[in-house]
């Protein structure tokens, strides 16, 4: 994991050190724009959000999400993408995974009081998702990330709204997880799920500090270490895609809060250190 100085300079760049949360003012030629990373679900304890994405809430004409929020809630669209997480094809998981590993997945649904076998027509991108959900409602995390709360404010309060990537593109980016990769991505996935409570509780503590110290940890080493292909295509990718949108926004006189998961802000593949790089200037709020 990269802890040097270099790594500080660059991925911190002219930031407070003492900082107090994971939202950023992007600015060039008296133009300015709000960046927020957010976690997308939090435990009870875990709010009330910070003081600062509220006030940049209330300077904010326009709160722009990774995609369309009410597509997200959805009935259609929920069918829809079980479906996609779901092989349609006649294929199943035991067939595409080992033996050993197809049994410590059913090992693992036995000790939650799951039915076994309930893995067996979903890709991986499914069981991951699956998983997930269990650990999180065991776990009380349940509570509604600032995407989602501020997305139902804007709309009570009448505020535009607008999405980074379609609702197509924003699924096929999810259940395309682990294709191609099933062994190592559910191997991982199932060690994982051993670490959630501990995992969940650093990175929302780094994430409401604005630590980007502690989430290029946390967060981008593990994930370029244990699921590369999946940084690639969901962090690497999507933020390539997003720069030229957020980069137009910054040409009016609006002010936008953009809201994304906060591991597409940091490290050196995040947007804040592009958006450094070419001359904008970054204040951590």
């Amino acid at each position: 994991m990269m802890k040097t100085l270099i790594f500080i300079i660059t991925c911190l760049f002219s930031y407070s050190t003492f900082a107090e949360t994971s939202l950023w003012r992007v600015s060039k030629e008296g133009k300015q724009l709000f960046l927020g990373g957010t976690v997308h679900l939090l435990a009870k304890e875990d709010l009330p959000f910070p003081v600062a994405f509220d006030q940049a809430y209330e300077r904010a004409d326009t709160v722009v999400f990774e995609t369309d929020m009410a597509a997200l809630s959805d009935p259609q669209i929920q069918m829809r993408l079980i479906s996609l997480l779901s092989y349609q094809d006649g294929r199943l998981l035991n067939q595409l995974i080992s033996p050993g590993l197809y049994a410590a997945l059913n090992s693992y649904l036995t000790e939650r009081n799951m039915m076994p076998n309930m893995f067996i027509a979903m890709k991986p991108a499914g069981v991951m998702l699956t998983m997930l959900a269990i650990e999180f409602k065991r776990l009380g995390i349940s509570q509604a990330g600032a995407d989602s709360f501020y997305y139902q404010q804007a709309i009570a309060d009448g505020k535009a709204v607008l999405a980074l990537e379609s609702i197509d593109t924003h699924l096929r980016f999810i259940s395309h997880m682990g294709e191609g990769n099933e062994e190592q991505f559910l191997r991982q996935t199932l060690d994982d799920m051993k670490e959630t409570e501990m995992m969940m509780k650093a990175i929302v503590q780094h994430w409401k500090r604005g630590d980007v110290h502690g989430l290029e940890l946390d967060v981008i080493q593990d994930m370029k270490l244990n699921y590369p292909h999946m940084y690639q295509s969901l962090l690497v990718e999507r933020n390539q895609q997003w720069l030229p949108q957020i980069k137009r926004m910054l040409d009016d006189d609006d002010v936008e809060l953009v809201l994304v998961g906060a591991g597409h802000l940091i490290g050196a593949d995040g947007i804040l250190k592009t958006l450094v790089d070419q001359g904008y200037r970054i204040e951590q709020q």
